[in-house]
Order: structure tokens, then C-alpha cells, then sequence
């Protein structure tokens, strides 16, 4: 007669501490080497949707003083709008219009940088799209071809748009009094 089968028993093993330890730190390390290694989560930064508070400081306008007037006689040292964008932007450049195309809904204008970043850092050229909506558009459209050449200083910040990115934007004369404006407050940028 055959003998009943005995079932089998699991065997369970024990590690010395010592091991357990080293064991989750390694896991820990692989955990962390997995998500910097280009995977999923190495994507591009995610940038913030386009709020209507966002509007109100990156509003796509070309300040007026730029084409010869100001109507509202802004003092930059107490523009507490001046103060918010230099805190806010991704960048600060003082820039020269390249070139300007209308088209699409609105201008383009192209950018060159004339000297190194107030606040932020940005390589290459600026890319601006002033759209028909902007009171810039008519001043610009006034301005014709003679705006090309014109120095500024802009304050740039991206936003998300759908799965691609768009950079909002302010344009101020590039005077002394505004420099002196943005540097104060791209000192106090560092602070925060």
C-alpha cells in the first residue's frame, strides 16, 4: 500500500538584519536611478496653463511709451504690475526687433537679444505674437516697417498651451529708469 502524500511544506527564510537593511537601500537607489533614466517622467518641464490672472501681467502688449506716448505717466520704480513680471518671468531681455510679419491672427515679431539676461536666462532668438486683440497690434500696424530696430526690454514667461507651449509676454522701453526698476526687483527674485 502506497504511503498518503504528504503535502509540501513552504519553507520560510529569514535574513540577518544586516542583510534587510542593505536590501532596501538598494532598492531605494534602483527606485531613483529608474526615474532619471529618460523614462516617462524625464520629460520636458511641465509648464502652467495660461490663467486669466496670468493675463493680467504677461497681457501681450507692447508698452505705449514704446511707440511715443504714455498715457498713464507709469513711474517703474513704483509699478507694483513692473514688480510682479520681473518676479514671475521665466526671462528678462533686452531685445532689438529684428523683424516683424503680420499674419495667423496677428504680427510675429523676431527678437535679438543686445545684451546679457536682467533676470532668467534665454538662448537664441525671442519669437513674439502680438494678436489683432492687443491695443499693441494697432500701434505696431501704425508703426509699419520702421519698428524693426526698435530696443526694449521684454519680460517672457511659457505657458502650456493644449501639448505645446506659447510664451506670454510684456515689451518696456529700454530706459534707465526702467532697468533700474527691473534690476532692483530681479535682485529681490534671488531673495525668494
Amino acid at each position: 500500500m502506497p504511503l498518503p502524500l504528504r503535502p509540501k511544506l513552504s519553507r520560510v527564510t529569514t535574513l540577518p538584519r544586516r542583510h534587510l537593511g542593505r536590501l532596501a537601500l538598494l532598492g531605494l537607489f534602483a527606485a531613483a536611478c529608474s526615474r532619471g533614466s529618460g523614462g516617462e517622467d524625464a520629460k520636458a518641464p511641465a509648464f502652467p496653463e495660461y490663467s486669466g490672472a496670468d493675463a493680467l501681467t504677461f497681457d501681450d502688449v507692447l508698452a505705449p511709451a514704446l511707440f511715443g506716448f504714455d498715457p498713464q505717466a507709469r513711474d517703474p520704480a513704483t509699478d507694483p504690475k513692473l514688480r510682479d513680471r520681473v518676479r514671475r518671468a521665466d526671462y528678462v531681455m533686452p531685445a532689438r526687433v529684428d523683424s516683424l510679419s503680420r499674419g495667423g491672427g496677428g504680427y510675429e515679431l523676431t527678437l535679438s537679444a543686445t545684451g546679457p539676461a536682467l533676470a532668467g536666462d534665454h538662448a537664441g532668438p525671442i519669437v513674439l505674437f502680438v494678436p489683432i486683440g492687443s491695443p499693441s497690434y494697432a500701434w505696431i500696424d501704425g508703426a509699419g516697417p520702421s519698428f524693426a530696430g526698435s530696443r526694449l526690454i521684454v519680460l517672457c514667461k511659457t505657458f502650456r498651451d493644449s501639448d505645446d507651449q506659447i510664451v506670454h509676454f510684456r515689451g518696456e522701453p529700454d530706459t534707465p529708469s526702467v532697468r533700474k526698476a527691473i534690476e532692483r526687483d530681479a535682485a529681490l527674485r534671488l531673495l525668494r
